[in-house]
């Protein structure tokens, strides 16, 4: 008798080890399932964050290019039609820019080229 009670609690310890065992397979094939749909989700936002990034740092340096050739522009028509302008009032870096054109303009003079260009 004492045999088949434990018999009966062996199974039972069986029993509930396989229950908890096909649940924690239902648990881990649901984490499994889902898995992909994150991983995908995680990309996509990953992507849509560097592309928004790519674009904010992109457009930055195009706009500043574009200010930097805009400012070029209008101080190399100041120069050429106003050649004893005080550039010294725009900061260092024009004076250094138009030297150099005042450098690059006497070799063209005497070499009957174009205007120099930045």
């Amino acid at each position: 008798l004492a045999e088949k009670q434990q018999m009966l609690e062996d199974l039972s310890k069986e029993r509930l080890a396989k229950e908890n065992s096909e649940e924690r397979v239902k648990e881990l094939e649901k984490v499994v399932s889902e898995y992909p749909d994150r991983m995908r989700e995680a990309t996509n936002e990953a992507v849509h964050n560097a592309l928004e990034e790519f674009k904010t740092t992109e457009v930055r340096e195009l706009e500043e290019k574009a200010s930097d050739i805009a400012s070029s522009t209008i101080i190399y028509n100041i120069f050429c039609e106003h050649p004893d302008f005080d550039f010294s009032i725009l900061g260092e870096d024009v004076v250094e820019l138009v030297e150099s054109w005042k450098g690059d303009k006497g070799k063209t003079d005497d070499e009957g080229g174009a205007s120099p260009s930045e």
